[in-house]
């Protein structure tokens, strides 16, 4: 089994739609704008990042257009009612844009590996136990102005993120987690700091804030408890899967994720309109279906 932050989140979310994305691979018939979007402005970043290492800075945001455009061209996306092509593309223009012309003073450079290569969008795996591997890919490593590494989530949303979220989120604990595990074979020092880079992407507009690139937010490493609690965390989370756990979890009335669920019309009343599922040949499964309880099978090893 393979385990990623965003797997063991999705699973605490709700274990159903767990089941049914990673279990079943049931997908919407077109992705979320959200997800497009923040895929979009990451590859822009990222380019820029790479080129501002090399003295070579390209247009971030003609990448943007780019990559945006040929976004839309690969098939349908999902937009919200207060979202449009039009509009994420002027605001994914201007956060990446301002994202260029802040950078520079944020007193910041990427991390560079044994190799010399830059920490972007790097992915890495250790085995937890027999059969059971974490893997994870983080955004960008840095090191600060006092030689310090900082792994840095870079996040695309839509309002300001809470600051205590940083000092408790799971997937920061998981790439440090991740990075310490590593650090001797890529030539790091353990991880110093962990940090939330937040692009806000509200809508150009005459009047108002519009786009906002926030400066990094940083707080210390996690300490020896809060890993060794996350580590087993997560071999609860995969105990759960093996035994087939999928229960609905709909939670109160003000915090539910049903209304964010791209199956919630399938899970609720069995309609299966807007969903692809692994073979097209096959009718898609009852909603009801779970993986049956029993105890789990001896795992492969990794």
């Amino acid at each position: 089994m393979r385990l990623s932050p965003t797997a063991v989140l999705k699973y605490e979310t709700c274990p159903r739609q767990y089941y049914f994305a990673e279990g079943l691979r049931i997908r919407p018939v077109h992705p979320a704008a959200n997800l497009v979007f923040g895929r979009v402005v990451h590859q822009a970043i990222e380019a820029w990042l790479r080129g501002w290492l090399n003295g070579r800075v390209p247009d971030v945001g003609a990448r943007f257009d780019r990559d945006w455009t040929a976004a839309r061209a690969a098939g349908g996306i999902d937009y919200a009612a207060t979202q449009s092509p039009e509009s994420l593309a002027a605001t994914g223009r201007a956060l990446v844009e301002q994202f260029a012309a802040a950078w520079p003073g944020f007193g910041l450079r990427p991390a560079l590996d044994a190799d010399g290569e830059p920490l972007l969008e790097r992915q890495l795996e250790i085995p937890l136990e027999s059969g059971l591997t974490y893997v994870g890919r983080f955004d960008l490593a840095v090191v600060d102005a006092g030689g310090a590494l900082v792994c840095l989530d870079v996040k695309t949303s839509s309002g300001l993120i809470d600051p205590d979220w940083l000092a408790g989120a799971d997937p920061l604990t998981g790439y440090q987690l991740l990075l310490d595990a590593h650090a001797e074979r890529l030539g790091l020092p353990p991880v110093g700091r962990l940090g939330l880079l937040e692009l806000v992407k509200r809508k150009v507009t005459p009047k108002g804030k519009g786009p906002e690139v926030r400066p990094p937010l940083m707080v210390a490493r996690r300490g020896p408890n809060d890993l060794a609690a996350y580590t087993q965390k997560v071999l609860w989370v995969a105990e759960d899967i093996d035994r087939g756990r999928f229960p609905k979890r709909p939670l109160m009335a003000h915090n539910s994720p049903c209304g964010l669920c791209a199956f919630r019309r399938w899970c609720q009343d069995g309609d299966p309109d807007g969903l692809v599922m692994p073979d097209a040949d096959s009718p898609a499964p009852a909603p009801a279906a779970v993986v049956p309880l029993a105890p789990p099978a001896p795992r492969a090893a990794a």
